[in-house]
């Protein structure tokens, strides 16, 4: 899975409070999806998503590029 840190979407231009503000809101998405997905099929029981974590600064790159609706590349 491709990640995305703050500093990232700094270089594409958006201000530092906007990208740490984009990187959360994709974070709180990840979380949703992997409780949704751990409640239906046979997943590695996790105990809770990876990016449910304050101190990771990551977000999953597809879920950005939903959010900003263009493509990282």
């Amino acid at each position: 899975m491709q990640t995305v840190d703050y500093k990232k979407l700094m270089e594409l231009g958006f201000p530092e409070h906007t990208s740490r503000d984009i990187i959360r809101q994709a974070k709180r998405i990840a979380v949703q999806r992997f409780n949704n997905t751990k409640k239906e099929a046979d997943v590695v029981k996790l105990a809770c998503s990876p990016f449910d974590n304050p101190r990771v600064g990551v977000a999953p790159t597809a879920i950005i590029e939903e959010i900003l609706d263009l493509s990282l590349d």
